[in-house]
C-alpha cells in the first residue's frame, strides 16, 4: 500500500500537464533533429526519453544520471524473458546490484538534504519506521521503481509507432477520432505485449495449476502473449484491431501482482501518440526494423 499510494487515479491524473509538456518538448526535439532530411531514431529521441523523465521526476533522480538507465534496464529485464543464456542472468545481476547501489546512495543522500520528491520521502519512512519499509526493501522498490516506469512504456511506445506503420487505417482512425487513444493502447497491449512472459513461485504445498500439481518450489511460466490472443476469449485475436470494445489485455498482470504504474503508461501513451500523428501527418518509416522482424523494442527483443 504504501508504494501504491503513489499511483493513484488522482495522483497519475494529475502528472498529465507535464505529460503532455514533455511530449511537446521532445516532439520539438524530433522536428529540430530531423529539420534536414535525416532519419530520427524514434526508440532513443522519444519512447526512451518521455518515460524515463517522468519516472525520474517523480522520483527525484538527477537528469545527469538518466542516461545510464537504459542499458542497466535493459540487462536487467533478461529475467523477464525465456532464454537459456546464463551470461544474460549475470549481467541482470550486475545491473541489479548497481542499480540498488545507485538507490542506496540516493537515497542517504535525500535523507540528509531531503527535497520534494519520491525517494526522500521514501528514505524518511525507512530511517522511521523499519517495519514498514526496510533498509534492503528501500532500494528493492525503487530499482522496481524506475525500471517498470519506463522501460514496458519504452516498448509499448515502440511497438505502437510500428503497428502503425504496419496498418495505416489505425493512424488514419486516430486522427479523425473513429479510434481512441484509450482503445489504441489497449489493442498494442493487447496483441504486441512489452512483456511476453512472467513466472510464479508456488509457496505452498498442494497447490495445482489446471489440474496439473504444482510442487512446493516449483516454478510456472505464464505466457502473457499467448492469453492476449486466446482465441476462446478474442474473436480472431490474431488480427490487430484498435476498434475492439471488449479488449481486457492482461499485459500489467492482475489481481495482486497487477502492475502499479499501469495507469501513469497508459497516460503516457494516450498523450503521445496523438500528439507524434499530429506533429508528424506523413510521418514516413526510415527503415524496417532490426532483424527484418515487424518487432520494435519489447521484452522479448532487446535493443538499446
Amino acid at each position: 500500500m504504501l508504494i501504491a499510494s503513489v499511483f493513484t487515479a488522482r495522483r497519475v491524473a494529475a502528472l498529465r500537464p507535464a505529460v503532455e509538456a514533455a511530449v511537446t518538448r521532445l516532439l520539438d526535439g524530433m522536428a529540430e533533429q530531423g529539420a534536414d532530411g535525416s532519419p530520427v531514431d524514434f526508440m532513443d529521441a522519444f519512447a526512451f526519453r518521455l518515460p524515463v523523465g517522468v519516472i525520474c521526476e517523480l522520483l527525484g533522480v538527477p537528469e545527469r544520471d538518466r542516461y545510464r538507465f537504459r542499458a542497466l534496464a535493459s540487462d536487467l529485464t533478461a529475467v523477464l524473458e525465456i532464454s537459456g543464456d546464463l551470461g544474460e542472468l549475470t549481467e541482470a545481476d550486475r545491473a541489479a546490484d548497481e542499480l540498488s547501489g545507485y538507490f542506496t546512495e540516493l537515497a542517504a543522500e535525500r535523507l540528509a538534504r531531503p527535497q520534494d520528491d519520491l525517494v526522500s520521502d521514501l528514505a524518511r519512512i525507512a530511517a522511521e519506521d523499519s517495519v514498514r519499509l526496510s533498509a534492503e526493501e528501500l532500494p528493492a522498490n525503487l530499482v522496481l521503481l524506475l525500471v517498470a516506469g519506463f522501460e514496458t512504456t519504452t516498448n509499448l511506445l515502440g511497438n505502437g509507432l510500428s503497428l502503425l506503420f504496419r496498418h495505416p487505417g489505425a493512424a488514419a482512425g486516430l486522427r479523425n477520432g473513429a479510434v481512441t487513444p484509450a482503445g489504441f493502447a489497449d489493442e498494442v497491449l493487447r496483441f504486441d505485449s512489452p512483456v511476453q512472459v512472467t513466472e510464479r513461485v508456488a509457496l505452498e504445498e498442494g497447490l495445482s495449476v489446471d489440474g496439473l500439481p504444482t510442487p512446493l518450489g516449483g516454478t510456472v511460466t505464464l505466457l502473457i502473449g499467448a492469453a492476449n490472443r486466446d482465441p476462446a476469449r478474442y474473436e480472431r485475436p490474431e488480427v490487430f484491431d484498435p476498434t475492439r470494445t471488449d479488449s481486457r489485455p492482461l499485459s500489467f498482470g492482475g489481481g495482486q501482482h497487477f502492475c502499479l504504474g499501469s495507469r501513469l503508461a497508459r497516460l503516457e501513451a494516450e498523450v503521445a501518440v496523438p500528439a507524434l500523428l499530429d506533429r508528424f501527418p506523413r510521418l514516413p518509416r526510415a527503415a524496417s526494423p532490426p532483424g527484418g522482424t515487424a518487432w520494435s523494442c519489447g521484452a522479448m527483443r532487446r535493443c538499446r
